[in-house]
């Protein structure tokens, strides 16, 4: 597999991680901003974070203080907006943006253990997303490691929305219409427009809720799709997100999400189903092969 080959999945791990990293700068000006729910005092107080977990309460987890708590907490999310912002400078030397992908790799996964309250799937899919393109920073020159990457983001992305359309056909409350009422009720996800509209109406409320199961889980055929199909899928589930931001606060999820697009987009070109006949003549050339061995 030449460089040429490798180029199309270069280019889409390089847009994830310029997209993604918008998510990433405005959450830590978000702390930053807000320094005071990190202190000792505030609702992600250290102090008590760390007694959820049995050897980060004992003293010699005492070490952990000097990130974990103010000042060290803060130089943390002010160097993940500072790798924020290399990611999003085009003009960023490759060794530059291989060190901020590796920070906000490693970073994620630490912040887990030290801010429990709040995470939800938008900081598990940064995760897998941010470990996935350190790999790729790590071997650009492999053509299979830029290709399996881009491959890897693209199936958890539609993993995750076929797993989640899944979970809801399974609760009752989303088959008969009880559920978005529910969610639009509460406080934090909540919003009293959209739950004035279907409290009482349980047609549309129900109608809703299977149209948010159903989009979640055909969503992952854009991987199959043909081009226009494929779009309309992408656009489906990017709108899906942006009323979740604007309805629901969900406003990180945008970033995590839709900003794997763009390997979702570089798999789906070499599986779209365009003309059904390619399909056919790349089974039967597999058969082939197969049988000639």
């Amino acid at each position: 597999m030449g460089q040429n080959s490798s180029a199309p999945f270069s280019r889409a791990l390089t847009s994830v991680e310029t997209i993604t990293s918008v998510g990433i700068a405005l959450t830590a000006m978000e702390y930053l901003a807000r320094p005071q729910q990190l202190g000792d005092k505030g609702l992600l107080s250290w102090d008590v974070e760390r007694t959820r977990m049995r050897a980060a309460s004992r003293r010699r987890a005492d070490v952990l203080d000097v990130l974990a708590k103010p000042p060290g907490i803060y130089v943390v999310f002010a160097l993940r907006l500072l790798a924020a912002l290399v990611l999003l400078n085009p003009a960023s030397p490759a060794r530059a943006r291989t060190i901020a992908v590796g920070y906000i790799s490693a970073t994620t996964y630490a912040l887990h253990y030290r801010i429990r309250y709040g995470t939800d799937g938008t900081d598990h899919m940064t995760l897998l997303t941010y470990a996935a393109l350190f790999v790729a920073r790590v071997m650009p020159g492999d053509a299979r490691v830029q290709q399996a990457c881009t491959w890897f983001i693209a199936g958890q992305t539609s993993l995750s929305y076929l797993a989640a359309g899944l979970a809801k056909a399974a609760g009752p409350s989303w088959r008969t219409g009880l559920a978005m009422p529910g969610i639009f009720r509460t406080k934090v996800y909540g919003d009293r427009r959209v739950h004035a509209m279907l409290k009482d109406r349980r047609l549309l409320s129900t109608v809703a809720g299977w149209a948010v199961v159903v989009g979640e889980v055909v969503l992952p055929l854009v991987l199959v799709a043909p081009r226009r199909s494929g779009w309309a899928l992408l656009g489906m589930g990017a709108s899906f997100h942006v009323g979740n931001a604007m309805f629901m606060g969900l406003n990180r999820f945008v970033w995590a999400f839709v900003g794997t697009y763009p390997a979702v987009v570089a798999c789906a070109r070499s599986m779209s189903l365009d003309d059904p006949r390619d399909l056919v003549r790349g089974v039967t050339g597999t058969v082939r092969r197969a049988r000639g061995r």
